[in-house]
């Protein structure tokens, strides 16, 4: 007894040490108040007062970091910074603050490890804030976006010159009590959540505030001119481009048509003629011809499938080439070619497509060969259709180079000479219309026949003989003799039909298992065995086959660790 208790003592001993003490001792932080005091100046500047009480717990801090963004403004100067009334000499020392200006101010205050509650301040000037228009607006983000921290109190104070006049109540983005004085504004809010910002907005009437405009408003409203008056001339180069490229590939279009009879893929039980199944698959653009050959193959004796145990227990059809005195045609030895590497016998039916990916060019070749001497392919339009699909792609490729290339040039010329910039616009919108074009052309050549009169034909008739097979295997025709299962097994894996053709026959009973297919030792050898087999060639085929509102200044984020 006592053992037990001892056992379960230092199991809740260890549960928690490794489990309850981490999450006590995580560090956390929270900040009892954020205050920011502002002054506004009559030069169009602020000079912004920052004081924030944090309370650490669960641990040391040794920093305290600000990061301000600079965006819409003239620039921000640094000041100074102070912990606990102690103002901080620059540095990355303990004791110090370190002060990093470009694109945005980045302060951080360093301090010996503590864990107490500190108040630390941060004093900087910030140029250009006061919007001008209808009014001057000032807009500012008093607390940043990025805060990942709490905090419970807030006060804003705008000071701002005797003769500025304001039009309306400033406010901020969430809610708030406010009181005023003759020349000051302070607004009050509370319990501010994590990562949540909270922006002050003040209008003042037109010109009361200040007569400067900020520099980057001035920036701003040149680009938008410039924009408004480059887009329509892009828009009409795109226009012009895309008429005059259109008319061009309707002209060609045009002198590549046929006058060809209305072949309809009529439904039909009975197969349009002795064609062998990967010629069948090359003529109507089917993926699965290899696999119609395989099992054509294998019921002429040359091949079989074997069922054998995989891993775990797992289920792996083998593929076995038999000696044998067949005489094959050329497609069909390009087939055994790519299958069978020199000296092997056997390979994994789920091999397959990863092989004959990487070794196809004399079975698809053959194939090729075939279709031209039955008269069944067109070369000279083959090799149309090659040039247009090469066009395409190249088209699309330099009209996105030149899309991406007038894009940045645009952007880059927004700020000078309005020439530059209507120029790249320009060339953006032909380039657009370019890309438009290619992407037709490339569509267009996806449709573009190869095929002779009489390839068409044929075409039609295999595809209305598929889709008998397919209403077979839905059950939507009169029941078929079972023989037919085997017969038509080729085509019907031509044309991804395989797995629903095994089910129908298997559901339909009385079909025995073909000759050239060997269950494994110790299994029932029933039908579902062929339909596992059909299933995994149809995903074998598959897998060979896929071979507006107005922004506000300021900003940021802030923190400590």
């Amino acid at each position: 007894m006592t053992r037990k208790l001892s056992l379960i003592f230092m199991i809740i001993l260890l549960f928690s040490l490794f489990v309850v003490n981490p999450v006590l001792a995580a560090k956390t932080y929270s900040a009892d108040r954020f205050d920011v005091y502002i002054e506004l100046q009559e030069d169009g500047s602020a000079v912004v007062t920052e004081t924030v009480v944090f309370r650490f717990q669960g641990g040391d801090f040794t920093y305290v970091f600000r990061d301000i963004s600079a965006t819409e403004t003239d620039g921000l100067t640094f000041l100074e910074a102070s912990m606990d009334g102690v103002l901080m000499p620059p540095g990355t020392g303990a004791g110090q603050v370190e002060v990093r200006a470009g694109d945005s101010l980045k302060v951080m205050w360093h301090f010996p490890p503590s864990s107490d509650a500190h108040t630390f301040v941060l004093r900087y000037r910030a140029d250009g804030v006061i919007r001008k228009g209808d009014a001057d607006a000032f807009i500012w983000r008093a607390i940043p976006p990025e805060h990942e921290y709490s905090i419970a109190s807030s006060t804003v104070t705008l000071i701002y010159p005797s003769d500025a006049k304001l039009l309306e109540q400033p406010g901020l983005s969430r809610s708030f009590q406010s009181r005023s004085t003759d020349d000051s504004i302070i607004l009050t809010s509370s319990n501010i959540p994590e990562n949540e910002e909270m922006i002050i907005t003040a209008r003042f009437a037109a010109g009361s505030l200040t007569a400067a405009t900020p520099q980057w408003q001035i920036r701003q409203t040149q680009r938008n001119t410039a924009t408004r008056t480059a887009l329509p001339v892009g828009f009409v180069a795109g226009l012009v481009t895309l008429v005059l490229g259109g008319l061009g590939f309707l002209t060609y279009a045009r002198s590549n048509s046929r006058e060809l009879p209305a072949y309809s893929e009529v439904v039909t039980a009975i197969p349009p003629g002795n064609v062998p199944p990967a010629v069948v698959g090359k003529l109507t653009g089917q993926q699965g011809g290899f696999m119609g050959t395989i099992f054509d193959l294998a019921q002429r004796g040359v091949l079989e499938v074997q069922e054998e145990r995989g891993f775990l227990g797992s289920t792996k059809h083998i593929l076995v080439r038999k000696p044998s005195s067949v005489i094959l045609r050329p497609h069909e030895q390009g087939l055994l070619d790519a299958l069978f590497k020199p000296g092997e016998s056997q390979v994994n039916m789920s091999e397959i497509g990863a092989r004959l990916s990487m070794k196809n060019k004399s079975f698809e070749e053959s194939l090729e060969r075939e279709l031209v001497e039955r008269g069944w392919l067109d070369l000279e339009r083959k090799q149309k259709r090659t040039r247009q699909v090469a066009l395409a792609i190249l088209g699309m490729i330099a009209m996105m180079t030149l899309g991406i290339i007038s894009l940045f040039g645009f952007g880059s010329s927004l700020g000078g000479g309005s020439i530059a910039t209507t120029l790249f616009a320009a060339i953006l919108g032909a380039g657009v219309a370019g890309f438009l074009l290619s992407l037709i052309l490339a569509i267009y050549a996806g449709t573009f026949s190869v095929l002779t009169p009489l390839g068409e034909e044929q075409s039609a008739r295999w595809k209305g003989f598929a889709k008998y097979l397919e209403q077979v295997s839905k059950g939507r025709e009169p029941a078929i003799r079972p023989d037919l299962f085997e017969i038509y097994l080729p085509v019907a894996a031509v044309f991804g039909l395989g797995a629903k053709w095994a089910k129908y026959f298997e559901q339909l009973g009385g079909v025995p298992l073909p000759v050239w297919f060997h269950a494994m030792a110790g299994s029932q050898g029933d039908f579902s065995a062929m339909v596992a087999v059909m299933s995994s060639s149809d995903s074998t085929a598959a897998s060979a086959a896929a071979g507006g509102a107005a922004g506000a200044s300021g900003g940021g984020s802030s923190g400590a660790g």
